[in-house]
Order: C-alpha cells, then sequence, then structure tokens
C-alpha cells in the first residue's frame, strides 16, 4: 500500500508524461503547417504528426524532399517517439502496479467523504480505534479513521471493509480537513504517541469549534494538558483497567451484564443519550407521555439530564421533560433513532 505522497508523485509522472506527448505532437502539428505552406492545410499537419508519432508509415500529403523539412521529420521521429514510448510506459506502469485501481477508489471514497455530515472521525486503527469503529458501526454512525501506519490499515480494512478509511497524518491539517472534520460531529484521537494526540486535539478544535474531542492519555500529565488544549474528554487506558479489575472483583454480576449488553449480537442493547430541542415536541411533557415502552421500540429511561447539569436517575412518570434535557435510555439502537427522530421531529 502506498502512501498519498508516493501516489501524488505517480500522479505528477503520469501528467508530465501526458503533457510531453502533447507537447510533442503540437511541435509537429505546428511544423508541418509551416513546412506545407499554403497548399496545406492544419489537417493534413495534423495527419503528419499523428503518422510520424504512431510510426505507421503511411502515405505522406505534406512533401519532405528539402534539407529543412528531412531535419525536423528527423529531429521529430527521435523526439516524438521518446514522448510516446515513456508516455504509454508511465501509463501502462501506473496501471499494472494497480495505482489506477487504487486512485479511482480513492477519489470515490473522497466524494463519499465529502458527502457526509455529522460523522465520526477517529485517528488510529489500532486495537483502541478499532474498538471504537465497532462500536459507532454497530450503532449506525457514520465515520471516517485516519491511520498512518500501512499494515495497520491494511489489517483494518480487510476486518471493517465498508469503513471509509484515509492513510495519513492525523496531526496534519489537510488530512484532518480530508476527513471531513469541518462537518463531523466528534474527533476520537487514540494514537499512542501523546504528543501526536495533543497536536491533533488542538487542530481538531481550530478546525471546528463546534466539535466533541475525545482523547486518549497515557499518563495523568498528559491528560491535564490535553483538557487545556481543547478535549471534551480524556480516557486513559490504565484509569479504566483498574476500574474494570476493581469491578471484577467487587461487582462480577454486573460486570457480566454490562458485557452481555454489548456483546449480545441477538439483541445489540446500548445505553444512550436522546436531546430534546427547545421546539421538540417531547418538551415539556410528562415521563408517563413520552411512551416509551411501547410496543415495537421498547426503552428503558434510566435518568434524565437537567440543562443545568443535574442528573435525576428513575424519575417517575409525572416527571416534566424540560427543553434541553437529555434523555439516558437503554435499548435497541433502532428504538434509540425512533425516538430520537421524535424528539427533533417540528
Amino acid at each position: 500500500m502506498r502512501d498519498d505522497a508516493e501516489f501524488q508523485s505517480l500522479q505528477r509522472r503520469v501528467r508530465n508524461a501526458a503533457l510531453l506527448l502533447l507537447v510533442a505532437f503540437a511541435t509537429g502539428v505546428i511544423g508541418y503547417r509551416i513546412i506545407g505552406g499554403a497548399d496545406h492545410d492544419w489537417l493534413d499537419a495534423t495527419y503528419m504528426a499523428v503518422i510520424i508519432l504512431t510510426t505507421t508509415g503511411l502515405r505522406e500529403v505534406i512533401p519532405t524532399s528539402t534539407h529543412a523539412a528531412e531535419l525536423f521529420t528527423t529531429v521529430y521521429i527521435i523526439f516524438g517517439a521518446t514522448a510516446a514510448v515513456y508516455t504509454l510506459s508511465t501509463i501502462t506502469a501506473f496501471i499494472v502496479e494497480g495505482d489506477l485501481t487504487r486512485g479511482f477508489r480513492r477519489s470515490r471514497m473522497q466524494k463519499q467523504i465529502d458527502a457526509l455530515r455529522g460523522h465520526y472521525v477517529v485517528c488510529g486503527a489500532g486495537q483502541t480505534g478499532t474498538a471504537v469503529l465497532r462500536e459507532l458501526v454497530s450503532t449506525g454512525n457514520a465515520c471516517v479513521v485516519i491511520e498512518h501506519n500501512h499494515q495497520s490499515l491494511a489489517a483494518f480494512e480487510r476486518e471493517l471493509p465498508d469503513v471509509l478509511a484515509l492513510q495519513g497524518d492525523c496531526a496534519d491539517d489537510e488530512t484532518l480537513m480530508r476527513a471531513g472534520i469541518a462537518n463531523a460531529a466528534g474527533l476520537v484521537v487514540c494514537t499512542d504517541d501523546d504528543k501526536n494526540v495533543l497536536v491533533t486535539t488542538v487542530l481538531g478544535r481550530q478546525l471546528n469549534p463546534r466539535l466533541r474531542v475525545v482523547a486518549r492519555a497515557t499518563t495523568e500529565k498528559a491528560a491535564s494538558r490535553l483538557r487545556q488544549a481543547g478535549a471534551d474528554a480524556v480516557v486513559s487506558p490504565a484509569q479504566i483497567g483498574g476500574m474494570r479489575l476493581a469491578s471484577e472483583l467487587l461487582r462480577p454480576t454486573v460486570v457480566g451484564f454490562l458485557d452481555q449488553m454489548l456483546r449480545d449480537t441477538n439483541r445489540n442493547l446500548r445505553i444512550e443519550e436522546v436531546l430534546v430541542p427547545h421546539a421538540s415536541p417531547l418538551a415539556n411533557q410528562t415521563v408517563g407521555g413520552l411512551a416509551l415502552h411501547e410496543a415495537g421500540t421498547p426503552l428503558l429511561l434510566l435518568a434524565l439530564r437537567s440543562p443545568s447539569g443535574e442528573y435525576r436517575f428513575n424519575p417517575p412518570d409525572g416527571t416534566v421533560v424540560t427543553p434541553g434535557t437529555r434523555l439516558i435510555t437503554m435499548g435497541e439502537p433502532a428504538s434509540v433513532q425512533a425516538l430520537r427522530e421524535r424528539a427533533e421531529s417540528a
């Protein structure tokens, strides 16, 4: 798999070769038009340039009996044949090596990325990044992954071939723009290098101030810097791992339930949040009036988060859902999406 710089270099080679052939052809047409004089038009000159470049050896329509014409034809044959052979070999190599097919694939993928709105950009296709992307895909979210390492990206594409993937440095603003960061809803940075994570976080915040940025940190010092740089949330694998070990020790049944909820392919249960906008038909209704237990789209309401940030767990049916409240529910992704559409409908 070639990186973007090498691919662009190959593209430039093909363009340069095509330009060289075009210059050779134009030179032949103009030269033979001058040699032909008033007795021959541009069509005759074009015909002569074509038969010389292609070395077909057909009948000459413009006489080349003069010394000037012979000299021009000799030089033109050498120059034109060289340009034609070079162009043909470059294009052939481009096709044989698969770069043309890959170029079309990249172009098609870039168009798909450009059309995305409200998607998620994941930087890093290692074990952590792949786990993030699996969750995003299983819950029906559009996403784009950025990975610099050839082997990691190839392994990722084999496992999740339907996810849009870019090869490049996530700490480069051009790469982030190609991933549609300006139109994205969230950015997850889970590379192993804390400095790279910090730079990517700063760039993501600058390129899209509305973006929700979640970053991975290996140390508490790095976590503090990431929060100062604009990360909305910072996750430490060491801390999460420690909490998981303690939970397995103290509350194994709860951990088993959560694992089953995430891994059960038949149910695919998730804990999600749904925002109730000010113009939502769900605003100012009671919890009982939300009808979350309707057949076909059953949901369990775990808590309400008020606009001020206050949580109310297991709210009773008479609780009023004020505008700006977030509903924390548990259920299947399809049921959550149905509730989200109800909340956002005018």
